[in-house]
């Protein structure tokens, strides 16, 4: 996977394989906790150079409230 040029015309097979990658980790059933983390790590700033978000980001959540016709919570109480 290739991250780093700014004029990248394969960001967004990049951005699935980056996401596919995360998804897929898993450590394997002998595999030493050290080159787990390792592991991780290394595909965990792939995702950060392709700037990738794992969950819901707080905008969206709001956006999906206001959609549902709830209110915020926070302004209630």
């Amino acid at each position: 996977m290739y991250t780093g040029d700014s004029n990248n015309l394969h960001a967004k097979h990049n951005k699935a394989m980056g996401h596919i990658g995360f998804m897929d980790l898993r450590q394997e059933k002998y595999q030493d906790i050290q080159d787990f983390r390792d592991q991780y790590m290394s595909v965990r700033k792939v995702c950060d150079e392709l700037e990738l978000m794992f969950g819901r980001c707080e905008i969206d959540t709001r956006a999906l409230l206001k959609t549902e016709g709830i209110k915020d919570q926070q302004k209630s109480n």
